[in-house]
């Protein structure tokens, strides 16, 4: 074979699997098409909490891990172990109900 006929064989070779990378991507944006149809009422609704709603979500998640991690200073393995009360106030709480209520929407 010379290298002329083995540059065209090369090139055919591609040019097969480039069209079977097509052919199997049509099929796959298919299924993604249908998979997106019949799920867009959740993804927008997770969007939503991606969006405005994700600095709330931060913040309260931060505010409760502090909260959280300033209780179990210093208490040992085996009080732990019984379980802590961390006690919140109002506005934690409240914050707290409505990111509730917004996942729940969902």
């Amino acid at each position: 074979m010379s290298e002329i006929q083995k540059i065209e064989s090369d090139v055919v070779n591609v040019a097969k699997k480039l069209q079977t990378g097509i052919e199997d991507a049509g099929e796959d944006a298919l299924k993604v098409t249908s998979f997106l149809q019949k799920n867009s009422d959740l993804i927008t609704k997770l969007a939503a909490l991606a969006g405005p709603q994700a600095a709330s979500v931060e913040k309260v998640g931060l505010a409760l891990i502090s909260q959280v991690g300033a209780a179990i200073k210093g208490v040992s393995d085996a009080d732990l172990a019984k379980g802590i009360s961390v006690p919140l106030d109002a506005a934690a709480l409240a914050d707290v109900k409505a990111l509730v209520s917004a996942i729940e929407a969902i």
